[in-house]
């Protein structure tokens, strides 16, 4: 596998390196779903979503097909993903229980809200302001079957008819959450969710096929981690990593001056490297280039937070000169100052 992913991100930098093309990472701070109580700075977890024990849940995983323990992963890695994500948020700090609830059997309903006077007893032993409780985890998978047929010849010369077995894994996860202002004896958010996926395999038999899917307890896993990660994103700003694309290369007597700049951003000195962009545009031969330097001064712009900067130079890198790429990052950009809109109010929410 370590080999595997070390090949891609090679074959991505050829990639990029022949389209003249590289890619950089910046960090951004983006605005949550809903917005919390301004007094809900500090919060605690508990889980409640844990299954009663006994032959009738044992018989239910048995005739669903579950992996044995796929929902107890589940429901850690659902609870460990919304931990690891609001640890990126500046608006909350996170307080794990350890805390285990039984819930219903049925696990794709929520029992009723908490009584209040524990959900206090929880919040004051930890010290914090409201709770969040994983109310409802459960998981479902279906699989089906289908089949191909291809002729193949034998060293004799006959042909023979042979078939291709195809197995497809529906994997389904259900989640319920809820968060209690301790304070205000509210239920401030309550959600449910169902992350969905499909895998596909192969094989020379049916059986075969089945075997070489990726296990029903590593979909879940995946699918929990994401759906605890996602909804940490609803209640909280999080900071993220998202990826832009620039221009590195250039034709002619443009070529070494482009070059240059690439070098720059290596060493991490975007401004140097925004100089000879901007010299560029007026020096340059070659339109084309002129329209690379232009996208990539917006890149420098968003860089440096002046968003309306980076919107102006994505859109002149379009309209006059003619960079086709630059009309999506306008798009990007103008969702990033809707974003930045709704951030600035949120942080105002919380700021003392």
């Amino acid at each position: 596998m370590k080999n595997q992913s070390l090949l891609l991100l090679a074959l991505v930098a050829l990639i990029s390196w022949s389209c003249g093309t590289s890619s950089t990472y910046l960090e951004v701070l983006q605005p949550s779903q809903i917005v919390l109580p301004d007094d809900i700075k500090v919060v605690a977890l508990i889980d409640r979503s844990k299954p009663e024990k006994g032959f009738a849940n044992f018989l239910e995983g048995m005739v669903s097909g579950e992996d044995f323990g796929q929902d107890r992963e589940g429901r850690r890695l659902a609870m460990q993903n919304l931990t690891t994500t609001l640890t990126r948020t500046p608006t909350l700090q996170v307080k794990g229980t350890g805390l285990e609830y039984n819930g219903l059997k049925n696990g794709k309903q929520m029992l009723p809200p908490m009584n209040w006077n524990e959900v206090q007893s929880i919040c004051s032993k930890y010290g914090a302001d409201a709770m969040i409780a994983l109310e409802s985890f459960d998981s479902s998978s279906d699989i089906s079957y289908s089949q191909s047929s291809y002729k193949s010849k034998q060293k004799d010369g006959t042909e023979v008819i042979k078939y291709t077995h195809t197995a497809r894994r529906n994997v389904r996860v259900y989640m319920g959450w809820r968060v209690y202002d301790a304070k205000k004896r509210v239920v401030v958010d309550e959600n449910t969710v169902s992350q969905y996926d499909e895998d596909s395999a192969t094989g020379d038999t049916q059986d075969k096929a089945r075997t070489n899917l990726r296990s029903q307890l590593t979909a879940v896993r995946d699918l929990a981690a994401k759906a605890g990660d996602a909804y940490g994103k609803r209640i909280a700003p999080v900071w993220v990593n998202v990826s832009r694309t620039y221009y590195t290369t250039a034709k002619g007597a443009d070529k070494n001056a482009m070059e240059e700049a690439h070098r720059l951003t290596q060493a991490n000195k975007w401004e140097d490297a925004a100089k000879i962009w901007h010299d560029l545009l007026s020096s340059a031969r070659d339109p084309k280039t002129k329209g690379k330097a232009a996208h990539n001064l917006a890149l420098a712009m968003e860089r440096n937070g002046n968003l309306k900067e980076a919107e102006d130079w994505a859109g002149k890198a379009y309209t006059q000169y003619g960079n086709k790429t630059s009309q999506s990052y306008v798009y990007v950009i103008q969702q990033r100052i809707s974003d930045q809109e709704r951030l600035d109010y949120q942080l105002k929410k919380v700021k003392p």
